[in-house]
């Protein structure tokens, strides 16, 4: 008899150009991270575990109590998508992350994504990618009130990307690019900044749609820069959208720091990714990577260096342990 080892995983994200206005209908150049979450069906007793948050939590479907279990909400919200919230689950479904969490990176949506991936198989549901991504989308939700549905989709498909709202993503056609990618040391505040982005747009309409507007076309000259290789012009754009970005009130004095000195050490462009106030800076510079991390490092940041827009995801499958022992379960390579 064989065992089953389900392993699920997604992609990271980041947002190369569009934050906050994909919300409004603009779209955002997105790409990839290979690593991003894995999840793993072993037998248990129905919980989400995540070790190095040191969380074990049951599917919860109604915040009752007013405590908030987010993590037991998102799980919860994913079975009542799969039409799974009364079948009896005889997995727990353990969660690993190879991106820094709460910086901005997508680890929600790949996780999202990885365990919906996850719970279908445990369950023999064959729902289906579309279904994933339903799911994925309503624990997103969860995690952070009113996400564009950018994260997740990059996280299931990878690559390059435009994303919009009312037609998903685009696939853009180009090379890997390198990053820097330096992290501030705060936790992102995607629920906050949107709320706030919000606010504004109500106070000043013809202001902030303006300045959506703004974005929408540094995004559109990004993408054709990376479909390209035009490394220089796609830098412009970003230094232009983190200006943006910074009137929108989305930006910090850590992200405004790192800017600087990647800008200062020889980077290209550097803006934040991700929902702001905090989280993660990306710096383009493929000859000064060495020198933007020797800058950060300085100033007390953290990085690491990578590269954006691998390949697509083929999908995730189960492995029998007696064809291949120790096998992750699923590539998306």
């Amino acid at each position: 008899m064989t065992t089953l080892t389900i392993a699920t995983s997604a992609y990271g994200k980041v947002i190369l150009l569009g934050e906050h206005a994909v919300v409004y209908g603009q779209p955002a150049l997105c790409g990839a991270l290979r690593d991003g979450a894995q999840v793993q069906a072993v037998p248990g007793e129905g919980a989400l575990v995540i070790p190095a948050w040191g969380k074990r939590t049951q599917a919860v479907y109604k915040d009752q109590d007013g405590s908030r279990d987010t993590l037991g909400l998102a799980f919860g919200a994913i079975l009542l998508s799969l039409g799974a919230s009364d079948r009896v689950l005889d997995h727990d479904f353990v969660a690993t992350f190879a991106i820094p969490t709460g910086a901005g990176l997508g680890s929600s949506a790949a996780l999202s994504v990885a365990l919906a991936r996850a719970v279908d198989q445990a369950l023999m549901l064959r729902r289906g990618e579309p279904a994933m991504a339903s799911a994925a989308f309503l624990a997103e939700q969860v995690f952070h009130g009113t996400p564009s549905g950018l994260d997740h989709t990059v996280a299931q498909h990878g690559g390059f990307g435009l994303f919009r709202r009312q037609r998903g993503l685009e696939t853009v056609h180009a090379s890997a690019v390198p990053l820097c990618i330096g992290m501030t040391g705060r936790a992102r505040d995607t629920r906050g900044r949107v709320e706030r982005v919000a606010e504004l747009y109500r106070e000043r309409p013809e202001e902030v749609g303006q300045l959506f507007h703004q974005i929408g076309t540094l995004v559109r000259d990004g993408a054709r820069a990376v479909a390209e290789g035009d490394l220089v012009a796609l830098g412009r754009a970003m230094n232009r959208n983190q200006e943006v970005l910074s009137g929108l009130e989305v930006s910090c004095p850590e992200i405004e720091t790192l800017c600087r000195a990647a800008l200062a050490a020889g980077a290209l462009g550097a803006k934040l990714t991700g929902g702001g106030g905090g989280g993660c800076v990306i710096a383009l510079a493929p000859d000064r990577a060495n020198q933007v991390q020797e800058a950060w490092r300085a100033a007390g940041f953290a990085s690491f260096v990578t590269t954006v827009g691998g390949g697509m995801a083929r999908g995730a499958r189960g492995t029998s342990l007696a064809e291949d022992r120790g096998t992750r379960g699923t590539s998306l390579a």
